[in-house]
């Protein structure tokens, strides 16, 4: 009998590297600094600590600080003539924190205009040759781009989307030179110009910077293979990874939302509101049966036409520092003290409060717990830098309440607006928290969110790994094709665009060592005729009823008389699952409560399945730690998880 592979997760935050490894049905967990200089080395070190995998699934931050702090590979970047400022020009939408301002900031073109590039040929709509590309016009772009010395280039013409054949063959007089290219008919062959273009600029952008660090990281842990978690839910082979990196923008908060899922599942929910509390941010969702998917990831403002989670991120986590502004008001955030130095209370030079030393001044933190097993707290340099925040506070404990409250109410706005703001409420579902620091805000944000029910999943400072282990690898593909149903043949033609894609991605998994068979998932965007925006329902026979119940349903009305048309084929292509976590083996016997400030302190590891608690009392374990805050109680479920109820 074969034996089942070694398989290991690793994600990369802002402060902690998480690690978690099955063999066999054995989990093994792993907590280690994050390495900003090289995040590829903190990788090494949790994969040692775990003792080594055959396959690596890896959540990876690179290409969101990439974008986030605007440090892109230099590229060149090629269109039709005439359309040389598109990636300027965007929506003409003005950023909201400039809604009012004389001077608004300029918008991140992405490109400068000197290496953006055009070329004499003309595309209609509809992918007719209006103008054809020309020898000599191929060879003088060329010219131009080998003067620049890019170490990528990006190609988007004018409506290429129906007609990849000028694009391509730029692209082989482009391969030419050596250096990566990025054709847009390949990459996101939809309509929308400035969307198109600015998804296939950042990717060549992100390609060099990808490329080597995966390089690295290979290197690092060979001889396991590396797979790459992205941004709407799945993994991909490091080759497909690194081809097309503008997927993993969104790639760690992924794997939580997977690990939510499974948590959600286990204990028979079928909805919840998920929060992490990471290092620098906090990530936010609904998370329901069927993934939500967006087709648009916006980081750093920039709009990108690439499938995601539907996930929403503030700048606010356990190392977001607090500080007063020019009105002499409190902020936490978006600031982070980050891996290094970190928090105060870390004991590695930092000085500046955070959330996480306003959280052990507050005493929710014990004393005798080790952040990952190894990391001491101090707690009176925690209390020295949350007194050293404003003068208007009478005690280190006045100011540390005020730091949680004003963090609390950012995390309020954001899962509010991923449920009230659509017309959710949250007060029936079950709130989810996890990271490091969610547990020791969760009874609060409940209270605040009219919440009765909290869920507490087993390891929730490691529910990205843990997820990542339990996600199968997907190819996500889409292609506009602006089709009336005044056609018969439109939807033909949609099945037709569909089967295509499915023969591309099934081929794609397979050239990367993954066998069938595979799962198919396809879908279409729909809209009324002189609408400029778009529904997304199942690829089926009865798309026509099924886009007129969603409309009803998003906006209150319908218009079956209309004329409906499908914009965009969407189609996800699944692998099996390689990893299934079963559920873990609970101690028997009475706990025993350690005390700390007068409140019980109980390990995780020791509680048995039926085991009651009443707050105020405290839970730790080696991921992450749980307040459990006064008129609250909860029970330990066979799955491991800890449902807390307000009473």
């Amino acid at each position: 009998m074969k034996q089942a592979p070694i398989i290991a997760a690793i994600d990369v935050g802002g402060t902690f590297t998480d690690a978690v490894r099955l063999d066999g049905g054995r989990l093994t967990r792993a907590k280690v600094p994050t390495t900003p200089d090289d995040p590829s080395r903190g990788v090494a070190q949790a994969l040692a600590q775990l003792g080594g995998a055959d396959l690596l699934i890896h959540g990876t931050t690179t290409a969101t600080n990439a974008l986030l702090e605007g440090k892109l590979a230099p590229i060149a970047f090629i269109t039709t003539k005439g359309m040389r400022d598109v990636l300027a020009i965007g929506r003409q939408n003005r950023d909201p924190r400039d809604l009012y301002s004389l001077a608004p900031r300029q918008r991140n073109e992405l490109v400068p205009r000197s290496h953006r590039l055009e070329v004499e040929e003309r595309l209609g709509p509809h992918g007719e040759v209006e103008s054809a590309l020309g020898e000599r016009e191929i060879a003088s772009v060329c010219n131009a781009v080998a003067a620049l010395k890019p170490q990528a280039t990006g190609v988007c013409l004018l409506h290429s989307y129906a007609n990849g054949n000028h694009e391509r063959a730029l692209g082989q007089a482009l391969n030419k030179l050596g250096i990566p290219v990025v054709l847009s008919s390949e990459l996101a062959p939809e309509f929308r110009e400035y969307e198109r273009s600015l998804v296939t600029a950042a990717n060549a952008g992100l390609m060099p910077l990808l490329r080597s660090y995966i390089a690295a990281l290979e290197e690092r842990v060979s001889p396991a293979r590396v797979v790459i978690m992205h941004s709407a839910g799945g993994w991909l082979p490091a080759e497909i990874a690194a081809r097309e990196p503008v997927k993993l923008a969104l790639s760690g908060p992924a794997g939580g939302i997977a690990g939510v899922r499974a948590a959600l599942d286990a204990d028979g929910c079928e909805s919840g509101v998920a929060f992490d509390v990471g290092g620098t941010s906090t990530d936010v969702s609904l998370v329901t049966r069927e993934p939500r998917l967006r087709a648009v990831t916006e980081i750093a403002g920039l709009p990108l036409r690439t499938p995601s989670l539907d996930i929403h991120t503030i700048g606010a986590g356990g190392g977001s520092l607090a500080w007063i502004d020019a009105a002499d008001a409190l902020n936490v955030g978006p600031q982070s003290a980050g891996a290094q130095p970190g928090p105060a209370c870390y004991g590695r030079g930092g000085n500046q409060a955070t959330l996480t030393d306003a959280l052990v001044v507050l005493g929710r933190v014990p004393q005798t717990m080790k952040l990952g097993g190894t990391l001491e707290l101090d707690h009176a340099l925690a209390e020295k830098a949350v007194s050293q925040v404003g003068a208007r506070y009478a005690s280190p404990l006045q100011t540390a309440t005020a730091i949680v409250r004003v963090a609390l109410a950012g995390i309020e706005r954001a899962l509010r607006r991923v449920t009230v703001e659509r017309g959710i409420s949250p007060s029936g579902l079950p709130l989810v928290p996890f990271g490091g620091a969610g547990g020791l805000i969760a009874c609060e944000l409940a209270e605040l969110l009219d919440m009765d029910t909290i869920l507490v999943p087993r390891d929730p400072g490691l529910l990205c790994a843990l997820g990542m282990l339990q996600t199968p690898a997907s190819r996500d593909f889409s292609r506009t094709l602006l089709l009336s149903d005044a056609d018969r043949k439109c939807f033909a033609r949609a099945q037709r665009a569909a089967r295509e894609m499915e023969l591309r991605g099934s081929s794609e998994l397979r050239a990367c060592g993954l066998k069938g068979p595979f799962k198919n998932a396809a879908s279409l965007d729909a809209r009324y005729a002189g609408q400029s925006f778009e529904l997304n329902v199942p690829l089926k026979a009865n798309w026509r009823k099924l886009f007129d119940a969603a409309h009803k349903k998003e906006f209150g009305d319908a218009y079956p008389e209309r004329r409906a048309e499908i914009v965009n084929v969407r189609l996800r292509v699944s692998a099996q699952t390689l990893a299934r976590l079963s559920a873990p083996k609970l101690p028997t016997g009475k706990p025993r409560a350690k005390k700390w400030k007068g409140v019980p302190v109980y390990e995780r590891d020791a509680l048995p399945a039926g085991f009651k608690l009443r707050g105020p009392a405290i839970v730790t374990e080696l991921s992450s730690c749980l307040w459990l805050a006064k008129g609250w109680k909860f029970e330990v479920k066979k799955s491991g998880a800890m449902l807390l109820t307000r009473s």
